[in-house]
């Protein structure tokens, strides 16, 4: 789950916590790109990342309207509808796994979306929060007054003030007890990810994967390497671009369809895939076991929030 707005502000202090996603777990060197391997998608929902904006959107409203009812007016938000091409990923891909057929069509979905000119989903525009930022903060985070402090049943713990419109808006979206559900997911998730990358399995194929894309004139340390020239390069394209380089961004897009296809192709013939997908069935199945109640109630939250959209 990309993380939730103002979740920075919402006064955490978790131990050791890292911000995951969540998604479906499936093992295809081909098909839709949602089906990309991800902690305990066998039942936890699996959103796209047209649905984590919209909940974002919804969240933010759930948020405003909280305020106003605190007397802190803000200026609306106004953000675009998610692009066509955002359902069809994932909102969490922790492995770094990408299909041929996506790859193909939109190579990591980077140069693609600027082209199109589709907009953002992880900027938010600026706006006018009113001239007492003080009584801003305290209507959005809450006060100490109303600070609690929650053990999670993975022995983490967090704080959170609950007067806060943030914690509010996520409870009226989510359910209650939502903070506690969500965070020991990402607890449990990102334990599952870096036990899985430890294997001795999934080291391997990485390093067949490695010498697969160095073969194919792409050499990258890891799983987002890749990805990464592919960023920097169409960074540098949109400058150029803007300097009145017209054809700039086209290069870019056929660079990164290229990078991509050899990508998801060396996954394929590496056995990554399979390898990830063998590795992770075998770690998380005694969280599955273990904790099953509080991921029942973590998939019953997103389905709960999923049935507002």
């Amino acid at each position: 789950m990309r993380t939730r707005i103002g979740q920075a502000v919402l006064l955490l202090v978790l131990t050791g916590a890292t911000t995951v996603a969540c998604g479906g777990s499936r093992t295809p060197a081909a098909g839709p790109q949602t089906d990309v391997v991800v902690p305990f998608g066998d039942s936890v929902p699996a959103l796209t990342n047209g649905e984590q904006s919209l909940l974002d959107r919804t969240e933010r409203r759930l948020v405003d309207d909280c305020m106003a009812g605190k007397g802190v007016g803000v200026e609306p938000l106004d953000l675009p509808s998610p692009p066509a091409v955002s359902h069809e990923t994932p909102a969490w891909n922790p492995y770094g796994l990408l299909t041929e057929d996506y790859a193909a069509k939109e190579g990591y979905g980077i140069t693609g979306p600027v082209l199109r000119g589709d907009p953002s989903l992880q900027a938010e525009p600026d706006r006018d929060i009113g001239d007492d930022e003080e009584a801003f903060g305290r209507a959005l985070t809450g006060t100490e007054e109303h600070r609690r402090t929650v053990r999670l049943p993975t022995g983490e713990s967090f704080t959170v003030n609950t007067d806060g419109c943030q914690f509010r808006a996520g409870e009226e979206l989510y359910g209650r007890d939502w903070d506690r559900l969500m965070y020991t997911y990402q607890f449990l998730a990102n334990r599952v990810v870096e036990n899985v990358e430890r294997t001795g399995e999934v080291r391997r194929a990485r390093g067949l994967w490695a010498s697969c894309m160095a073969d194919a004139g792409h050499p990258a340390s890891d799983g987002s390497a890749a990805a990464e020239l592919v960023g920097r390069r169409t960074d540098a394209a949109k400058a150029r671009a803007a300097d009145g380089d017209g054809g700039a961004l086209r290069s870019a897009a056929e660079y990164e369809l290229a990078v991509a296809r050899n990508d998801a192709r060396c996954q394929r013939e590496s056995g990554l895939w399979k390898a990830v997908s063998d590795a992770q069935r075998t770690i998380e199945q005694p969280m599955a076991d273990k904790y099953r109640e509080q991921l029942a109630g973590y998939a019953k939250a997103l389905e709960k929030a999923r049935r507002r959209l």
